[in-house]
Formats: structure tokens, C-alpha cells, sequence
């Protein structure tokens, strides 16, 4: 197994968890998920340049200026990625949303084609179709009836497939970048840009309201939210090492994110210690879990396809 795919699944993991933090921050700890966002902006821009330069000191410096483009592509459509899915989270499980926004792969698609001028073929159409109708399993749950589940009161599909498309859009910034720089330096100019593009829509979004839970509700969170930071770091590190080798295949390992969710929702939901996170029937988590699978087996095939 080569070094980038054993990068890739360990991300997902990471990054299954890092989702059930958020989940539980957003529930039980601070009272606005936006206050949430601009809590985490401020830990990742002091922390990640910090963690970078203990362990890998030498790639701690100013990038080249074609990097700028890259990291505002990325950042900024990843926190608008952010900010949709911690608005998914106060309404819907972690269980349904990390699963869908795993199906970010068929996205690549066109993407990679319009930005990377990579053409796949019309073999790709089968597995897309697989990997959606495991999307829509897996944004089940006990209240839901069939003829919503392709409808537009299927919010939680439509929320967190938007946050797949933009998660998709930021990713394929990665590749071209790490052909010039680290996966550790460029982290840290896209965590930059990543919270440049979140102060600027501070007038649109971070009103008294918010400022007030910030302030109110930050240290009860810091703690959780440190570990959180860590783990995002980690998944990080290794994701980008991965997209630097190949966007297609990292896409497709990465979508083993759904499973481990699904694991960790079933086990929370049956343990006194979950934290009210979820509180589905096992009937849900099994039609979850073939969904997961379904992404997993569609996204993967896609990205050999690919």
C-alpha cells in the first residue's frame, strides 16, 4: 500500500471525529455556530504556524507569490464550506452530514476538467449515480418520509452537498500548489486566508448576537475545541500530502469518512456517555450504513475511473 493511501484513511478518520467535536460544541456548548467559526479562526491561525515550525521548522517562511491565488481559492471556499456545515449541524447529525459531504469526489469531476483540463469519459455517470443514491440513504432519519427524500424539503442533503461541491472547488486548488510548496507551509497561508475571508464578512454575519456568545462562551469551549484544532491540523497534513499525489484517489479513500461516521454515531447513540449527539434507531443507522458503503464503493471506483 503506498504512503499516501495509508495518509488518506487516516485523515478520514480524523476528520469523522473532528465533525462529532464540532457537533458537540455547536449542541452543548456555545450558543452560535458562526462565534463557533471565528473561535476556531483565531486557534488555527495562532496555533497551526506554531505547530509547523516544531515540527518542521524549515518550512516555516514566506511562500512565492503564485501560492497567494491557491490559498485564497482554498480558504475562502472552505470557510464558506465551514459555515454551511456548522449551520447543517445545529439541525442534522454528524452521522448524515459527514457521509454526504464525502460524495465531494463527483464534484472533482468537472472541476478537475474546467480548472485541470483533465477529461475522464462518460463511464464516470454510473458510479456519480451510485455515490447520490448513497448520499440520499444516508440523510435519513426517523422522521423522514419517502417522497421528501428527493425533494427540497430534504434540507440536510442539499446543505451538506453544497458543502461537498465547495469542499470539491478548494481541493482542486491543492494539487498545483504542493508542486511548489510543502502540504505543512502551504497549510498555514491557506489557514490565512482561510480566516482573511471570514473577518471580511464579519459585518454580514458576526452581529451583537454572535459577539455576545463569543464572549460568553469561549472558555467553556477552548478545551474541546484545542483538541479539535489538533486533530484538524493532523487531518490536514495528511490530506494535502495526499492531494499532492493524486486528487482523484485521496477523494476516493477519503470517502471512508461516512463509515467511520456512522461507527461513531451508532456507538454514541447507544452509550449514556454520547452526549445526546445522536439518537437514531437502529433501523436508521443500518439504512445509513449502506448508504456509506454506497458512497464509499461508488466514489472509489470513480476515482480509478477517474
Amino acid at each position: 500500500m503506498e504512503l499516501f493511501v495509508t495518509y488518506a484513511i487516516i485523515s478520514s478518520f480524523f476528520w469523522s471525529i473532528f465533525t462529532f467535536v464540532a457537533k458537540y460544541i455547536i449542541s452543548k456548548k456555545m450558543k452560535s455556530y458562526i462565534s463557533f467559526a471565528y473561535l476556531q479562526g483565531l486557534l488555527l491561525v495562532t496555533l497551526y504556524p506554531i505547530l509547523s515550525f516544531i515540527i518542521v521548522p524549515k518550512e516555516v517562511f514566506f511562500p512565492p507569490l503564485e501560492i497567494i491565488p491557491y490559498a485564497i481559492i482554498s480558504g475562502g471556499t472552505s470557510i464558506l464550506a465551514y459555515l454551511l456545515m456548522y449551520y447543517g449541524l445545529t439541525k442534522y447529525d454528524a452521522s448524515t452530514a459527514t457521509p454526504i459531504i464525502g460524495v465531494k469526489a463527483i464534484f472533482v469531476v468537472p472541476l478537475s476538467y474546467i480548472f485541470l483540463e483533465e477529461f475522464y469519459g462518460s463511464s464516470v455517470i454510473l458510479w456519480i449515480l451510485i455515490t447520490m443514491f448513497g448520499a440520499i440513504m444516508t440523510s435519513w432519519n426517523k422522521n423522514t418520509e419517502i417522497k421528501q427524500i428527493l425533494s427540497p424539503k430534504n434540507k440536510a442533503l442539499w446543505i451538506f452537498l453544497t458543502v461537498a461541491f465547495l469542499y470539491a472547488a478548494g481541493n482542486v486548488a491543492v494539487k498545483p500548489a504542493m508542486a511548489i510548496v510543502s502540504n505543512f507551509n502551504f497549510l498555514i497561508w491557506r489557514e490565512f486566508a482561510w480566516f482573511g475571508v471570514l473577518l471580511a464578512l464579519m459585518p454580514i454575519i458576526f452581529h451583537k448576537k454572535e459577539q455576545k456568545s463569543l464572549l460568553e462562551d469561549w472558555k467553556g469551549a477552548i478545551g474541546i475545541l484545542i483538541i479539535g484544532v489538533l486533530i484538524q491540523y493532523f487531518g490536514y497534513i495528511l490530506l494535502f500530502y495526499a492531494l499532492g499525489i493524486s486528487v482523484q484517489i485521496t477523494e476516493g479513500l477519503m470517502a471512508s469518512t461516512g463509515l467511520f461516521a456512522v461507527i461513531i454515531g451508532y456507538l454514541l447513540s447507544k452509550t449514556k456517555s454520547g452526549f445526546e449527539l445522536e439518537n437514531q434507531s437502529g433501523r436508521v443507522y443500518t439504512i445509513r450504513m449502506v448508504g456509506a458503503i454506497l458512497i464509499l464503493i461508488g466514489i472509489y471506483k470513480l476515482s480509478f475511473v477517474l
